[in-house]
């Protein structure tokens, strides 16, 4: 393994270890899992029907592939302090990419859509 090889996995640790909140991932069938993210937005620029510019901001959650292995789906939830997002992304983008050298982060895009017990 190389210095950079050897860089890029420490600072993965650092955000492991320093840069997580706990989070449940809720796949549509129910299944839920608990896992650690690191959270984060992502600006999308759209336009709106009338051809006005917009900006839509995603809430994403940074999740080890390692934790959550199966590819997010759009309509999957997380659930963060009480409060539920759901997993999709405007302009038919992708609802989540990679992030990180290694391809072993997953970038989640997600949006609030209201309080955990409000299902």
């Amino acid at each position: 393994m190389g210095m950079l090889e050897r860089g890029a996995s420490w600072l993965e640790r650092q955000r492991m270890n320093c840069l997580t909140v706990p989070v449940t991932y809720v796949r549509r069938g129910g299944l839920r899992k608990d896992v650690e993210a690191t959270i984060g937005r992502t600006l999308f620029r759209a336009e709106d029907r009338y051809g006005v510019p917009i900006c839509i901001e995603s809430r994403d959650f940074l999740v080890s592939a390692e934790e959550l292995p199966d590819k997010p789906e759009r309509g999957d939830v997380v659930i963060q302090w009480g409060k539920r997002y759901e997993v999709l992304a405007p302009n038919n983008e992708p609802v989540w990419r990679w992030s990180g050298p290694e391809n072993s982060v997953r970038r989640i895009h997600t949006k609030e859509i209201g309080d955990e017990n409000a299902e």
